[in-house]
């Protein structure tokens, strides 16, 4: 029986890199999609046996909790969940005297990076008992690193960040004496959306990087924060 994988926030950036990475290493994947996009439509065109594209807002409890349903009713474990939806709502990245200190903004990053993973680790732990790897990966940033924080703006996105940081460490003391390994992953600086082209990798490449952390044996005790080459980061 081959492996099963929910990635959340696939519908483009690292998280169709990383759908169409699992597909090709013979994964079964379920692609959480907060709306329809064309590329992950194409995807499933590709892999119309082994990906389910299935409706999924991080933010909305009732709708982690269909989610955790759909999936249910289609494969009765789940070996990997990836928590990869993001976002950041900065712009220009204006300093704190010109930044619009709005709900949107504030609430609605906490509750999309930060909130919305526990949202999903919860409904989805059934899941992710019955599986083999028991693995969570977190999709983080060095962003949330306060001992090598060198930002002056960018507040709402690091903030949360480091709330994701100090969750996967939470999860982890939890979760560990259950055979649960959880991971806290910066992927770089992607030529995405979000990282603009002008950043240093292309999404591919870190999705290469965290399949490969995902195929390690791992210890509970082993290190939780790392970036995708697997080299561990300060909190």
């Amino acid at each position: 029986m081959s492996e099963t994988i929910l990635i959340t926030g696939a519908g483009r950036g690292l998280g169709l890199a990383l759908a169409e990475k699992f597909l090709s290493e013979g994964f079964r994947v379920f692609a959480g999609q907060y709306r329809s996009v064309p590329n992950l439509q194409a995807l499933a065109g590709r892999f119309p046996q082994t990906l389910t594209v299935v409706p999924l807002d991080v933010t909305d409890g009732e709708s982690v909790r269909r989610t955790a349903e759909i999936v249910a009713g289609q494969t009765p474990a789940l070996d990997i969940l990836i928590n990869n939806a993001g976002v950041h709502l900065e712009g220009h990245r204006p300093p704190l005297e010109e930044l619009a200190l709005t709900s949107r903004y504030l609430h609605h990053t906490m509750e999309v990076n930060a909130f919305g993973p526990l949202r999903v680790t919860q409904q989805f732990l059934p899941l992710l008992e019955k599986g083999r790897r028991k693995l969570i990966i977190n999709v983080s940033s060095e962003a949330g690193s306060i001992g090598d924080c060198w930002r002056d703006r960018e507040y709402a996105y690091c903030m949360s960040k480091a709330a994701l940081n100090v969750q996967s460490r939470i999860l982890q003391n939890y979760l560990g004496p259950r055979g649960f390994k959880v991971l806290a992953v910066h992927p770089g600086w992607m030529q995405t959306d979000m990282g603009g082209p002008g950043a240093d990798i292309h999404p591919n490449v870190a999705a290469e990087g965290i399949v490969e952390l995902a195929a390690r044996d791992w210890k509970p005790g082993d290190a939780i924060y790392l970036d995708y080459q697997g080299n561990p980061l300060r909190w």
